[in-house]
């Protein structure tokens, strides 16, 4: 009798486990839905249902690996079938342009390839897209994914959904405290053929930076001015021409800011907030002379010695810390290839890169006129 209890039993049991190697079970209670594939198993984080016709669910296990799937009306679709036939390519241009927005061209690159796999939950208002099986160098940490609100893809899409009156997209000028960060700057400003380069490589990694220009390079180059504070970068006074400040009179140093502010706003039409004093060199009392906050820095790249782009990668990488002002002078070829080496390998290490206004802002202490400043820890 026992035997054939236990033998029954056993056959029982074989059975649903098969059915749950092959398929997905739930219960009343969706927390305890889960979806086995290839011997990894994969809880249930989120279900939605979509004007009754539309069932998403999204499913996560214990590596963060995301599998979806959607059902209209019972029947198991891609999400292709949820756009309109003759507007997939317009869909797809228009969530690479939102993955711009969001994250570093190198991360980007990294997902547009054709291997990487995509895990949609649909909502209400927005899709959710997870991504996969990316290879991006150096390696990325994180969760990658891109909140998609349904006001960007209405035109795209075939099935029925809510509309915001507001929203915002992910946009990754928008710097948080949840990650370190830290202000580049740069002296000795401008310098043709290599600002613009540094510009652009912050802007392809989503950063920002202050460079404090010398007056008479500004004159000569008021295009590039322009276009470093066009880019969201900032701009500070480095003097007229380089002046060591602690041995000029005060008056010489009320007439060099005045000068340089005149110059600076006969360009872009606003007046200079920011000063870094050549050498770091002023005296206390010419501090109280000009009405601007003083920069100087905690991390000195000493770029201008070394001219050794590895020499100031390595630097940088051994030494940042959250809060640093980190001194570079963008008139060296090796600052430049150094600049775009470090960006998405300081991203990768989870620190985001902005103007010296922008880390004070974002670190909530005020930067005051007539002070000086090193750094924005704590």
């Amino acid at each position: 009798m026992n035997k054939v209890f236990f033998l029954k039993l056993i056959i029982i049991l074989l059975i649903a486990m098969n059915a749950v190697t092959f398929s997905h079970f739930y219960s009343e209670d969706e927390a305890f839905y889960c979806f086995l594939e290839n011997d990894t198993d994969y809880i249930l984080i989120e279900k939605n249902e979509l004007n009754n016709s539309i069932t998403s669910y999204l499913y996560k296990n214990s590596d963060d690996h995301y599998l979806s799937k959607i059902y209209e009306s019972n029947k198991e679709v891609k999400i292709t079938d949820l756009i309109k036939n003759n507007k997939i390519q317009e869909y797809n241009q228009k969530i690479e342009d939102l993955l711009y927005l969001k994250y570093p061209k190198f991360i980007v690159n990294g997902l547009l390839k054709d291997n990487v796999i995509k895990s949609y939950i649909l909502r209400d208002n927005e899709m959710v897209i997870y991504f996969d099986n990316y290879h991006i160098t150096p390696q990325i940490n994180e969760i990658l994914y891109l909140k998609v609100n349904y006001n960007e893809i209405k035109d795209y899409l075939n099935f029925t959904f809510l509309l915001d009156q507001n929203y915002e997209n992910e946009i990754g000028y928008n710097y948080t405290n949840a990650k370190k960060s830290i202000a580049f700057t740069f002296d000795d400003s401008p310098n043709v053929n290599k600002t613009n380069k540094i510009v652009n490589y912050l802007n392809d990694n989503l950063s920002h930076a202050t460079f404090f220009m010398l007056g008479n390079k500004m004159k000569y180059h008021k295009d590039l001015v322009l276009s470093v504070l066009n880019s969201g970068n900032e701009i500070g006074s480095h003097t007229y021409s380089h002046q060591n400040m602690s041995k000029m009179s005060n008056e010489e140093v009320i007439n060099d800011f005045n000068l340089m502010n005149d110059l600076y706003k006969n360009i872009t039409g606003n007046n200079l907030k920011y000063m870094r004093p050549p050498y770091g060199a002023i005296k206390s009392e010419q501090k109280n002379l000009i009405d601007a906050s003083f920069i100087l820095w905690s991390l000195d790249t000493n770029d201008w010695r070394y001219r050794n782009k590895n020499y100031i990668v390595n630097y940088v990488l051994n030494n940042v810390e959250d809060g640093d002002i980190i001194l570079f002078h963008d008139s060296y070829l090796e600052t430049v290839e150094a600049i775009e080496e470090l960006l998405p390998i300081l991203y990768s290490e989870g620190y985001q890169v902005m103007s010296v206004s922008e880390l004070f802002n974002l670190k909530g202490i005020e930067l005051e006129n007539k002070q000086s400043y090193r750094s924005a820890k704590g």
